[in-house]
């Protein structure tokens, strides 16, 4: 229903998607704001949860679809007969691929 009328980002690893949205700073800067140990542990162990290959960090994925004007005001060319991969310009998204 969606063909030609957006744009798909990814899908991406979960882990890839929380690294480029800057999950290793967010962290950072809780552990430091945080005095009690049992904080600092709880965050970690959410970040191991998120993050880590055998848990949720490549087992789960993310997505997108935006419609096409969202993209640089809708500046891109859609390639009917092929996928054309090129820099994402949405946060997260290290690729851009029309489907």
């Amino acid at each position: 229903m969606a063909q030609g009328k957006v744009a798909s980002l990814g899908p991406i690893k979960q882990h890839t998607f929380l690294k480029n949205m800057g999950i290793d700073v967010r962290l950072k800067v809780l552990l430091d704001k945080s005095n009690e140990p049992s904080v600092r542990q709880q965050l970690l162990q959410g970040y191991d949860m998120l993050m880590n290959p055998k848990k949720m960090g490549e087992r789960f994925n993310f997505f997108a679809l935006l419609p096409h004007q969202r993209l640089q005001g809708g500046r891109y060319q859609r390639n009917a007969r092929q996928s054309k991969p090129f820099a994402s310009v949405v946060a997260g998204f290290s690729e851009l691929a029309w489907q």
